[in-house]
């Protein structure tokens, strides 16, 4: 197996267990500095992450407003030279909302000397992600 493929698999393996400790500046360290992230939809929290601190940003927030409920369940890594992508599903609970969410997603990552350079999230249910999340604000 190709080298690259190895270490962006691992890259993106270890980024997960990362978040999955609450070890966010571990986490920050697998995103290359001006690493970007698009997260889709309609609810409060989509839009364009630019930069590690934003991304790590956009990971405390989704964590806070779920009272640290949220968990993340890598289920594959798939990885090239250049591209890989996390199959996942992530739970969670948040006051005020009845339903929790659990939420099969697909994270596509361009992958840049070894580190997380820019990527999309891709969720089973766009319509239902964005419910739990709550409406984005009024002109934002």
């Amino acid at each position: 197996m190709n080298t690259a493929v190895t270490v962006n698999a691992r890259v993106v393996r270890d980024f997960y267990a990362a978040l999955g400790r609450g070890d966010l500046e571990a986490a920050r360290g697998a995103l290359t500095p001006d690493s970007v992230l698009h997260v889709p939809g309609r609810s409060a929290n989509t839009g364009d992450y630019e930069g590690r601190d934003a991304v790590i940003g956009f990971v405390a927030d989704a964590s806070a407003a779920t009272g640290g409920t949220l968990t993340l369940t890598v289920h594959r890594v798939l990885a090239d030279d250049e591209q890989a992508v996390a199959l996942a599903t992530y739970t969670a609970t948040r006051p005020g909302v009845d339903v929790p969410l659990e939420n099969n997603l697909a994270h596509v990552m361009t992958m840049r000397d070894g580190l997380i350079a820019e990527s999309w999230l891709h969720s089973r249910d766009q319509y239902e992600v964005d419910e739990f999340w709550g409406a984005r604000p009024a002109g934002a």
